[in-house]
C-alpha cells in the first residue's frame, strides 16, 4: 500500500524536494525585487523601474494583458519574436506588435547592461509563450487525461485495499481478544488491564486510517494537476502551501526540544509530589500517622487543597516556557479569560471559600443531624461549593456553603454520642390536676418511650402560669439524634 502511494506521489516528488532543499539550505532567502510579470501561474521577468508616468505595477499589467492576447492569439510564429534597439531604449516585439521597452533604468536596476536585460528579457517571454502554446495543444491534454484516468483507478484500488486491510485487522484483533487462554503476550497484558489494550489498537488503526484517508484525498487533486501543463504551476504552488508550514513546524519544534523536557520534567516532578502527599493524607486519615491538633477527617480536604497549590505551583513554573506565551494574541487572550472567570465565578468562589472554612472549623461531620436555616436532616455530602443534607422524608437538598456559613447551624449529633441530647415537649393542663401528679405522670410517660436514657432521668418545668391552665415542658435525654422525630 505504502509503495502504490508512493508511486502516485512520484510527479509531485521533484516539487517536494525542491521545496525542502530550500527550506533547510536557505532559511531565510532574499526578496528578489521588482514586480513581476507572470503568465500562466508563472513569472516571466520582473520590472523595476518606472517608465514616464507609469510606476512598475502598472507596466507589470499591461505586459500581463499583452501576454495573455497573444498567447491566446492562432498560428503566431514565434520566431519573429526580437529585441529592437533604439538610442534610449529597447523594444522588444512579436511581428508589427511591441510586447515591452527596456530602458536603461531597468538595466540599472537589474544590475545588467541593456542589451542584454533585453536578449533576456525576449528569451524568457518566447519560452512563456512556447510554454502555454504546448500546455494547451491536443496532445497534451490528451496525456493528462489518459493519466488522470489511470491515477484515479489506482488511487480507488489503494483507497479499497486500505478499507479491506483494515477490516482485516479489526476482525482478526477482536478473534484474538474472544479466544480463550490465548498465549499470546498482546492478549495476556490486554486480559491484565481489563480490555484497554485492545480498545487502544483499534483506536490507533482508525486514527491511521483516517489519517491515510485525509492523505490520498489532499495528494489526488494536486497529482492531478500534474498531468496538465497549464495547471503545473498551481500543483507547485499547492505543495509550497502545504509542505512550508510543515517544515517551518520542524523546525520550530526541534528548536522547542529543551523547553519540552523542561516541562515534562515540572509534570513528573508535580505528579510525584501529589502522590506524595495522597499517601501522607491516607495514612493522616486512617490513624497511621497522628499529628496533635489535626483532625483525621481534615486529610481528604487538605489532600485536595495541596493538589491544588501543587498544579497551580507546575503551572507558574512551567508556564514560561509555553511556546507563544509572549505573543500579544496570547496575551490578550489570557486577559480576557481571566477577567471572564473573576467576572462569572465570585459566587463559586465565596461558596469555595466557605466550604474550607466550614471544613476546619469542625462545625459538622457526615452523618450529624443538624439544622441548617429552615432544614434539619442529615449531611451526606460535603463539597468545595455546597452541602447536602437528607431530611426525614428522604429529600435530598443542596445548600451553597456561603449560606451555610453565614447562617446558623445546630448540630444535633455532636454531645448526642457523649452526654446525650435533651429532648422537649410541651404540655398544658388544668388547674384541678395537681402539679405533682403532672410531673409523676410525665416523668413514667418519658422512662416508657424507647430511647429515653434512665440517667440522667427526665425532668419537668413548670413554664408558664396561665388563666386556665399550666404550661409543663418535659425534658428526656437520649443518645440518639437520628430518631429524634419518632422519639
Amino acid at each position: 500500500m505504502s509503495a502504490l502511494l508512493v508511486l502516485l506521489l512520484l510527479p509531485a516528488l521533484p516539487t517536494v524536494q525542491t521545496v525542502l532543499a530550500d527550506e533547510l539550505q536557505a532559511p531565510a532567502p532574499a526578496v528578489e525585487s521588482g514586480v513581476p510579470v507572470q503568465l500562466g501561474g508563472e513569472t516571466v521577468f520582473r520590472i523595476r523601474a518606472r517608465l514616464g508616468t507609469l510606476s512598475p505595477s502598472e507596466r507589470a499589467s499591461i505586459v500581463e494583458r499583452r501576454l495573455v492576447e497573444l498567447a491566446a492569439t492562432p498560428f503566431l510564429n514565434l520566431e519573429d519574436l526580437r529585441p529592437v534597439e533604439y538610442d534610449d531604449t529597447v523594444e522588444i516585439v512579436l511581428g508589427s506588435r511591441v510586447i515591452t521597452v527596456v530602458t536603461e533604468a531597468d538595466a540599472v536596476a537589474a544590475g545588467l547592461p541593456r542589451a542584454e536585460l533585453a536578449q533576456r528579457t525576449a528569451g524568457n517571454i518566447k519560452a512563456a509563450l512556447q510554454r502555454v502554446r504546448q500546455a494547451t495543444s491536443w496532445q497534451s491534454l490528451l496525456t493528462g487525461v489518459l493519466f488522470s484516468l489511470l491515477a484515479t483507478v489506482v488511487i480507488a484500488a489503494v483507497w479499497r485495499a486500505v478499507d479491506e486491510l483494515v477490516a482485516r485487522l479489526r476482525r482478526a484483533w477482536r478473534a484474538e481478544s474472544s479466544t480463550p487462554h490465548s498465549s499470546r503476550l498482546l492478549n495476556r497484558l490486554d486480559v491484565l488491564v481489563g480490555g484497554r489494550l485492545r480498545e487502544a489498537r483499534l483506536t490507533a488503526l482508525t486514527g491511521l486510517w483516517f489519517l491515510t484517508r485525509a492523505g490520498i484525498v489532499i495528494a489526488y487533486l494536486p497529482l492531478l494537476f500534474t498531468f496538465f501543463p497549464a495547471t503545473q504551476g498551481l500543483s507547485r504552488s499547492f505543495w509550497e502551501a502545504v509542505l512550508t508550514p510543515l517544515v517551518t513546524l520542524w523546525g520550530a519544534f526541534i528548536l522547542y526540544i529543551p523547553n519540552l523536557l523542561f516541562i515534562l520534567t515540572v509534570i513528573v516532578l508535580t505528579w510525584a509530589a501529589i502522590k506524595g502527599a495522597r499517601l501522607i493524607a491516607l495514612a493522616l486519615e486512617r490513624g497511621v500517622i497522628v499529628i496533635g491538633g489535626f483532625d483525621p477527617e481534615w486529610a481528604r480536604p487538605t489532600y485536595k487543597l495541596v493538589v491544588i497549590f501543587l498544579v497551580a505551583a507546575g503551572l507558574i513554573v512551567a508556564f514560561p516556557y509555553v511556546p507563544g506565551v509572549e505573543s500579544p494574541a496570547f496575551r490578550g487572550v489570557s486577559i480576557f479569560i481571566g477577567a471572564l472567570f473573576s467576572l462569572a465565578s465570585s459566587s463559586a468562589i465565596a461558596n469555595v471559600v466557605s466550604g474550607i472554612v466550614l471544613t476546619y472549623t469542625r462545625a459538622f461531620r457526615i452523618g450529624d443531624r443538624v439544622q441548617i436555616g429552615t432544614t434539619t436532616g442529615d449531611v451526606v455530602e460535603k463539597t468545595l461549593f455546597v452541602t447536602r443534607l437528607e431530611t426525614i422524608k428522604q429529600e435530598v437538598v443542596s445548600i451553597p456553603n456561603s449560606q451555610v456559613l453565614n447562617g446558623t447551624i445546630i448540630n444535633y449529633s455532636t454531645l448526642a454520642r457523649t452526654r446525650g441530647i435533651i429532648l422537649h415537649t410541651t404540655v398544658t393542663l388544668g388547674y384541678d390536676i395537681p402539679w405533682r401528679q403532672a410531673q409523676e405522670l410525665l416523668i413514667a410517660a418519658a422512662r416508657a418511650t424507647p430511647g429515653i436514657r434512665a440517667e440522667p432521668p427526665p425532668f419537668v418545668w413548670q413554664t408558664q402560669l396561665n388563666d386556665v391552665h399550666v404550661s409543663y415542658e418535659l425534658n428526656a435525654y437520649t443518645n440518639d439524634a437520628w430518631l429524634m422525630p419518632y422519639t
